[in-house]
């Protein structure tokens, strides 16, 4: 009993080799066993894909003394096939969260759709992964304008509900935003009202528009990984993303954007599009070590034609 006391740190990890039974009694013993006068400092719970669920009245019980006790790191990385947590409202009006991680895997069933705007005053990272963001209004979901001190955003996996077309990115305090891999295929907008945003990284990722609201003057770095084709949109519109970022310093490329571009320079019926015109880009970089054969002459060229309007910025072919 002592020894539960006056933990700050819980980690709960449930797998198949375990008893469902028991590991749910343990998670009360344990919460049941500590001072209540001790905050609490960091949480994690995870159970992916076991085959039994955790109690989610017992998980509901854990989350709800966890924002009652003025829980500082939260991590969340369940399997969730039918069960939708009703604490999960509790986590995001939490004043006292300052990094968060939530992963709810699902198999046929949707996704669990978070609630449409954050109250996090205390938050700086947050990491969101098999989650849906639902319209606000206007077709636009804009979940993370409340967060007053988000510094580390990163997005995997998810998708928009509720006749929402845009995410809304708007946050004046976020210097990084990594997206990655959507649940489906929409077409839809990312528009970024990001004006401290210093590092982008967009992977396997693609959207019909990627629009800022301000001017991204403290950009420093954008990475763009693709893996494979038929991750990728068109080259207009890869262009288009290009344009929104022109004010980076350090732009890392994959070889498969690469050789998205180079059929657009070789057709020689087609009108060769225009390049961005990158303002303050001092390297380009081009990530050879994917799967995708391109020669050194190929990616020259690409490169040349990108460029054109940055005559000083380095390049760097690894």
């Amino acid at each position: 009993m002592h020894h539960c006391k006056h933990l700050s740190n819980l980690a709960f990890y449930y797998d198949y080799r375990q008893n469902i039974e028991l590991f749910d009694k343990f998670v009360t013993w344990v919460l049941s066993s500590r001072d209540d006068s001790c905050s609490l400092l960091n949480l994690v719970i995870e159970n992916q894909f076991s085959g039994e669920l955790i109690d989610p009245r017992v998980f509901d019980s854990v989350i709800e003394y966890a924002v009652l006790h003025n829980v500082r790191n939260l991590k969340l990385d369940v399997f969730s096939p039918i069960v939708t947590f009703e604490s999960l409202s509790l986590i995001f009006c939490s004043q006292s969260l300052t990094s968060l991680k939530l992963c709810i895997r699902r198999t046929s069933s949707p996704v669990v759709v978070l609630p449409k705007s954050f109250d996090l005053p205390a938050l700086k990272s947050l990491r969101l992964n098999c989650v849906g963001f639902a319209a606000s209004g206007n077709e636009c979901a804009e979940p993370f304008s409340n967060c007053r001190v988000l510094n580390t955003l990163v997005l995997k996996c998810f998708s928009l509900h509720d006749d929402a077309r845009v995410l809304w990115i708007s946050n004046s305090s976020l210097s990084s935003l990594k997206i990655s891999h959507l649940l489906q295929k929409q077409v839809w907008e990312v528009r970024l009202s990001t004006p401290k945003l210093s590092s982008f990284t967009i992977k396997g990722f693609a959207c019909d528009q990627l629009s800022t609201t301000c001017n991204l003057s403290f950009l420093e770095e954008v990475n763009i990984f693709h893996r494979y084709l038929w991750e990728t949109s068109s080259i207009s519109t890869l262009l288009k993303w290009l344009k929104v970022l022109a004010n980076v310093k350090i732009l890392t490329l994959t070889s498969v954007i690469i050789l998205m571009i180079l059929p657009e320079l070789s057709n020689m019926y087609s009108r060769t599009p225009q390049p961005p015109c990158f303002v303050r880009l001092e390297l380009l970089k081009v990530d050879k070590q994917v799967p995708i054969k391109i020669s050194d002459k190929e990616v020259t060229r690409v490169v040349d034609f990108l460029l054109q309007n940055s005559p000083s910025a380095k390049v760097d072919i690894s």
